[in-house]
């Protein structure tokens, strides 16, 4: 006699429409719940498909789905970077760069790219020094470059940028080899800003 197959339980517990409002803490739950799954089907595409991968890698998506998918987690990244919920990361870099006196006495902006930017004005207080160039995979605005940054082509882009801001984009990623692919692209951009060039910066 056949064994039954068990019946499997989803990986995360999917919050229903009423009770997933923003709060801090259903916002949160949201973003933890999409990078476990996000994890989850890396995995299984790149594991060995057979008939039990292909069952778990469409239970997963079906979870993702339920959950509201890219459009969803971006939302909630997006409420969470509101001024009620402590501001976005943008506020530790502008902090930063302020400690080392990159704001003052500058010959021109520091061009800065912005990857995995969910709103085109973060930088806005900092008009006066700071030249941002949001990006994003999936882009939620007009002024938001659409672009892959694994895909962005190096050659063209080099020596374009003083900064770069990843952001939480690196949590964003499942796969460490790709994770490990954003240091190299980082690295093959040559970012023009250094000690030497902290005050006379070339941003044409």
């Amino acid at each position: 006699m056949a064994k039954a197959r068990k019946r499997k339980l989803p990986l995360v517990t999917v919050e229903s429409s009423s009770s997933n409002s923003s709060t801090p803490l259903s916002g949160r739950t949201t973003i933890r719940q999409f990078h476990v799954l996000s994890k989850r089907r890396a995995q299984l595409k790149a594991g060995t498909t057979n008939e039990e991968s292909v069952e778990a890698l469409a239970a997963v998506e079906d979870e993702i789905t339920q959950l509201g998918g890219l459009e969803t987690y971006q939302r909630m990244s997006a409420i969470g970077q509101g001024t009620d919920r402590g501001g976005g990361s943008e506020k530790i870099l502008i902090k930063w760069l302020k400690d080392f006196g990159l704001h003052k006495n500058r010959a021109c902006k520091l061009c800065l790219l912005e990857v995995g930017a969910l709103k085109p004005d973060n930088y806005s207080t900092c008009a006066t020094w700071i030249d941002p160039t949001p990006l994003d995979l999936r882009s939620r605005h007009p002024s938001i470059i659409e672009q892959d940054f694994l895909q962005l082509d190096v050659t063209a882009h080099r020596n374009k940028w003083d900064i770069l801001s990843l952001s939480l984009v690196l949590n964003f990623v499942p796969e460490p080899k790709d994770r490990g692919m954003f240091y190299i692209t980082t690295y093959l951009l040559e970012l023009r800003l250094n000690e030497s060039r902290t005050n006379a910066v070339n941003c044409a």
